[in-house]
This record gives structure tokens, C-alpha cells and sequence, in this order.
């Protein structure tokens, strides 16, 4: 009789305790329901492209419709830059939101395998805030951060990747890759040959994760690695570029985008999808920087000056144009203020806001604000450096300069052309204190910069990405 009681107590208590569990269950489900949806990040990024290599940017033959339309549809920024004149400097910036040389990543990363060349462990990266509230973030193409394990993508916050880990490689897939420049899916290698042409197959990775993600957020880090060399192209967008390899592999880059873009519309996400496009640097020998002065690897504006565009429909008002520099830094902070994450969860991350070298443009694209904080920029590649504040540029150590620094009004002389050094000595002097004022609190370069360079130069042309 008393067992039988016993066992009934129990029976009561294992029913009171499951049916607690399905209300509290219930409760969250409907919690999670009525909260809004954090939107999706797309955050695209080309390589090598000239400043002056789309249509939106004024090339009178480039056609690249489906780029233009993310600035048509939301903002053209059309004095954007880039903190880094070379490839994974710059990308270092974009995924920290602080200017690289504060962890001395100040050169390319050395295409050879290093089990301490990489962006530093110490360094959060957007995507470990990101996944923390989260969301689902991957990394898809060029990764130039790191070769050895601790460096991987899914080892910095990534949840997913597929892509490679050199600074480049061929367009089409390798009989013989190597351990740097072979196809990953997560940390596994996998066959080539199941895919035609790099850029077409990164979008079609893209859109998979697109179509596998509709019950959370994410964000896509879409690094492409068109169009630096080689210049690998189809025979079919050659024919349309009437042999132009560059342009036949901005044909392919333009239309990569394009089939990312149609699938936010097939599912339904171009709304509540946050969708940026950059370059990673200025562009490449043989690229087209327009009349801008340099190129990559140099602190002129033809290395730093990209094309920047950004579109969030639920937010962001179509056709604006912003004349008002910004910088790849800006993107973190906006980016985190779109996804809502608040002081709060940084605390729980243990995240310092002030560490942030950006700020947000969120309230400069919805009106809130009329014009963006005044804040100087600062560039800084071994010998090579350069600081804008307001319309004043100073910028010294380039090839084709002497000694001294040069100063340029950029409002008057977008291309770099009168050097003012010598009838505005002042102007120039307080932008070389606040320069070497900055350049005190950064760090030494963890590594030298290209193979065969003397360390510290800075140098980097096409070449240097290359294994």
C-alpha cells in the first residue's frame, strides 16, 4: 500500500515536471516569436577591382548593373576607403574595426605556411559578436588571415566556411592544389572538380546558405577573390569583353552578385537583409583607377579609394548619395547597431565598445543626422603613410615622391595634383603631428612585408598575393 503511494507521488511529480517543461517551452517559443527578427548581414567584398571599374563609378564601358543597384537602392558613398593599401591588412581592418596596425598586421601575410603569421588571436572579430546573439555567420572565398588551424575561419567566429586560404589562386579548379590554395568546406578539403569558374560557384555557395538559413539570422562574409590575378576568365565573358580579361572578370564578378541579390528576392529577404559592397583595396597594375592618383599598395588615393555601397530597404532610403569620407571601419560598428546588439551583450562577450576605430553610419543613412563626425583617417604601410582630416590630405614615403610630404585639398584636387606643402607649411605640419601623435600608440609589424622586400617597405604589387 505504501509503495503504491510512493509510486503515485511519483507519477504526479513526473507529470507536474513535463508539463512545467512544455509551458516553459511554450512560453520561450512565444517570446522568440513575437521579438523581431534580427536582420540578415551580406557583406561582399571584391578584390584588386580599379576605383573606376563599374558603371556607378563612371566607367564609360564596365556595365555592372547588379553592383549599382545595391548603391541605387540604398546608398553610394562616394569617397570610401579602405585602412589597408594591400590585401589582408585591409581585411584584418574590415573584420576587427580597428586599424590593423594597432595588432601589427600591418603587411601582407607571407604565402607561406606559418604557425604564427596570422591576425592575432587576441583581436575579437565581428563575426564572434555576431554568432554570440545569434546568428548563423559564414565565410565564403578568400580567407588571407592565416594557414595554420588557430587562424581559421571557424576558429574566429565563424559558424561555416567554404574557400581557400592563400591570398589567390586560380579561377578554375587545380590538378595539384596545395595545403594554402585548396578548396575547404569547414576546416575539410575537398575535390575540385565540382565547380566551373571561382566566382560563379562562390555565389552559388552564397545562395545554398541563403536557402539553408531561413530560421535565424546570418551573415555572409562573400569575399571573392575576383578580380585579382591571374586573369582567369570564361571564353564567354571574354567574347563579351571583346578580350578584355579584366573586364570579362568583372562580366562574371557583376553577375555573381546579381544571382546573390535574385535569391534575398526568391526568398523573400531583400527587405530585412543588410547588403554592403567594397573593395579591398585600390586597384591592381593594369586595373582602371580613373584619374585617381596611385595604386595598390600605395597611400595615394588610387590605393585606399574603393567603391562603397550599401542597401537595408527596411531602414535605408533609396538614391542617396553621401560626398562625406568614410572608412571600412565604419562597417563593424553599423553593423552591429543593425543587429541590435546593445551594450549589454558586448558586456556579456566581454567586448569594449571604445576599442572601435569606425563609427556608425546608420545615423547619417536613415536622416537622423546631416553630416558624419569630423574624424581624421589615417593610412600607414611601412614607409608609406597618409592622414585626411576634413578635405586636407598630407601623405609621404610613395614611390614617385621625394622626402617630404606632400599636401593636397581633396574638395579642389580629388586627383592629387597641386601639392600645397609649400604655401601652407601650417596646415601640413598639424597633420603630421596628429599623424605621428597616432602612429606612437600602434604596434611593431608582426612580419616583414613581401618575400624578397626589405622589411618594412611596404611594397606590394599583384605579385605579392601570389604563392
Amino acid at each position: 500500500m505504501r509503495r503504491s503511494s510512493i509510486m503515485r507521488l511519483w507519477l504526479v511529480l513526473i507529470l507536474a515536471f513535463q508539463l512545467t517543461s512544455q509551458l516553459a517551452l511554450a512560453q520561450r517559443a512565444s517570446t522568440e516569436t513575437s521579438r523581431e527578427r534580427r536582420p540578415n548581414i551580406l557583406l561582399i567584398l571584391s578584390d584588386d577591382c580599379g576605383h573606376a571599374e563599374f558603371s556607378i563609378q563612371g566607367h564609360p564601358r564596365y556595365k555592372t548593373p547588379h553592383i549599382d543597384s545595391i548603391g541605387k537602392n540604398g546608398v553610394h558613398f562616394r569617397q570610401g576607403y579602405v585602412s589597408g593599401c594591400v590585401c589582408s591588412p585591409s581585411r584584418a581592418g574590415l573584420l576587427t574595426g580597428r586599424y590593423q596596425q594597432r595588432f601589427g598586421h600591418e603587411f601582407n601575410i607571407p604565402p607561406a605556411y606559418s604557425e604564427t603569421n596570422g591576425l592575432p588571436r587576441s583581436e575579437t572579430l565581428l563575426p564572434q559578436l555576431l554568432k554570440e546573439v545569434g546568428y548563423r555567420t559564414i565565410a565564403l572565398g578568400k580567407w588571407h588571415l592565416g594557414y595554420a588551424p588557430q587562424f581559421h575561419p571557424m576558429e574566429r567566429g565563424f559558424t561555416d566556411y567554404y574557400g581557400f586560404l592563400q591570398g589567390s589562386r586560380s579561377y578554375f579548379p587545380l590538378k595539384k592544389p596545395t595545403r594554402l590554395n585548396q578548396m575547404l568546406r569547414d576546416r575539410a578539403a575537398i575535390p575540385e572538380e565540382k565547380f566551373d569558374y571561382m566566382t560563379d560557384h562562390l555565389a552559388d555557395e552564397a545562395i545554398a546558405y541563403i536557402k539553408q538559413s531561413q530560421s535565424q539570422p546570418w551573415m555572409i562574409y562573400l569575399a571573392f577573390n575576383a578580380t585579382h590575378s591571374p586573369n582567369d576568365a570564361t571564353a564567354a565573358d571574354l567574347k563579351a569583353a571583346d578580350g578584355n580579361k579584366i573586364y570579362a572578370m568583372t562580366i562574371a564578378l557583376d553577375r555573381a552578385v546579381g544571382k546573390v541579390l535574385d535569391a534575398l528576392k526568391e526568398c523573400n529577404l531583400s527587405k530585412d537583409t543588410l547588403v554592403i559592397f567594397i573593395n579591398d583595396n585600390g586597384g591592381a597594375g593594369g586595373h582602371d583607377n580613373g584619374a585617381l592618383h596611385g595604386k595598390k599598395g600605395s597611400t595615394w588615393e588610387g590605393g585606399t579609394r574603393i567603391p562603397f555601397l550599401v542597401q537595408y530597404p527596411a531602414k535605408i532610403p533609396p538614391g542617396q548619395v553621401i560626398d562625406e569620407p568614410v572608412i571600412a571601419l565604419d562597417l563593424f560598428p553599423t553593423i552591429l547597431e543593425v543587429a541590435g546588439v546593445g551594450d549589454e551583450e558586448l558586456k556579456k562577450c566581454q567586448f569594449d565598445r571604445q576599442k572601435l576605430d569606425g563609427i556608425s553610419l546608420i545615423p547619417r543613412m536613415t536622416g537622423k543626422t546631416q553630416r558624419l563626425v569630423d574624424r581624421p583617417l589615417y593610412w600607414k604601410s611601412g614607409k608609406r603613410w597618409a592622414i585626411r582630416h576634413g578635405n586636407l590630405k598630407a601623405v609621404a614615403g610613395n614611390e614617385d615622391q621625394g622626402d617630404q610630404a606632400g599636401l593636397f585639398d581633396l574638395f579642389s584636387d580629388p586627383y592629387e595634383q597641386q601639392d600645397l606643402s609649400a604655401t601652407h607649411s601650417q596646415q601640413l605640419h598639424q597633420l603630421e603631428a596628429l599623424y605621428h601623435q597616432w602612429e606612437s600608440t600602434l604596434e611593431k609589424p608582426r612580419w616583414g612585408s613581401s618575400p624578397g622586400k626589405k622589411s618594412g617597405s611596404g611594397t606590394d604589387d599583384r605579385s605579392t598575393d601570389n604563392p
